[in-house]
């Protein structure tokens, strides 16, 4: 009976002593967080007479770091800069092209490549940033051909 009882005592720390270290673990991983984040911003730009606006759609952050990104080639003469503040230093700068003035290319009944300009009264584009603890802002210009630098909206994220 003695052998019984001591059995189930043994058996009832056992399970005490690892169910306590179960519990210590799962407290340190929850200390431990990255202080990196990626961040993919979804902007939509609409054409008003009084010059144009634009409004974040969507947001959505990961933990990580971004790999290097490539170059995508623009036009040259309209496209939009975006400037990435972290504690009010430029930590980024990007340049997107203009999601109301687009060149397009389409083939003709002759089988010949034609271009065509193409202004839709809105559009969407995107940028991916990374994204360190504190506060994070992007400052929005538009460059059109023959016209100055133009700043169009600050967001905070």
């Amino acid at each position: 009976m003695f052998r019984k009882q001591g059995f189930l005592l043994l058996a009832f720390l056992l399970c005490c002593c690892g169910a306590s270290k179960l519990h210590s673990n799962e407290n340190d991983v929850n200390i431990e967080k990255p202080v990196d984040e990626i961040v993919f911003v979804v902007f939509k730009m609409t054409k008003k007479t009084t010059g144009n606006t634009i409004a974040i759609i969507s947001t959505t952050k990961s933990y990580g770091k971004l790999k290097p990104q490539m170059e995508r080639p623009i036009d040259a003469g309209n496209y939009l800069t975006l400037e990435v503040f972290q504690n009010d230093k430029v930590v980024q700068t990007f340049r997107e092209a203009h999601p109301l003035l687009k060149n397009v290319e389409y083939l003709n009944e002759n089988n010949q490549y034609i271009s065509q300009k193409v202004t839709p009264d809105e559009g969407e584009f995107f940028i991916r940033l990374q994204k360190k603890s504190g506060a994070t802002k992007i400052k929005i210009w538009e460059t059109l051909q023959d016209k100055p630098k133009k700043e169009l909206q600050t967001f905070t994220l």
